[in-house]
């Protein structure tokens, strides 16, 4: 809806050279607007602005610290951010209900670095072969490899579970 009323705003003869649009993750998520792809649009509109930072269950704007649900999704926002260039301000959108405030920003810090570097160590490669052959086993693998689940812990797992 935001890239329509911009998109009338220009054809009115508004100046909107300098608008752009805030994505804050927790109200796209109750949208059901996968992150990654809006953050992929608004980039190639050249429309992407401020980032509210936070996570939440999906059906209330909980705002939530960074990493606490819908983890798939913000790494696949970061790595599109990543692609793209962005260089705007991630600010975080919290409500620490019952935390303590500095507390819920510097963890939310510490875990959005760690998805950051989760994103960067994603193999694009493997997840674009996984799905031009539609394999999700292989793309969640591809996935899971970049949080560190590596080929000796899925044989130890293997070996835990089959029968001698």
């Amino acid at each position: 809806m935001a890239l329509f009323i911009i998109k009338k705003l220009a054809e009115m003869g508004t100046d909107v050279s300098r608008v752009k649009i805030n994505m804050d993750w927790q109200h796209l998520i109750m949208n059901g607007e996968p992150l990654g792809e809006y953050a992929g649009l608004l980039l190639a509109e050249g429309l992407l602005g401020h980032q509210h930072a936070n996570s939440g269950w999906g059906s209330f704007d909980d705002d939530n610290m960074v990493g606490t649900q819908f983890i798939e999704q913000q790494v696949d926002l970061l790595r599109e951010l990543l692609k793209g260039g962005y260089d705007g301000y991630i600010g975080f959108d919290l409500y620490p209900y019952t935390e303590d405030p500095i507390a819920a920003v510097r963890q939310s810090v510490i875990q959005l670095e760690f998805l950051l570097a989760i994103a960067e160590r994603m193999d694009d490669e493997a997840l674009a072969a996984a799905k031009a052959r539609a394999d999700a086993v292989g793309a969640y693998r591809a996935f899971w490899r970049a949080f560190g689940l590596d080929e000796e812990f899925e044989r130890q797992v293997v070996a835990k579970y089959s029968r001698s």
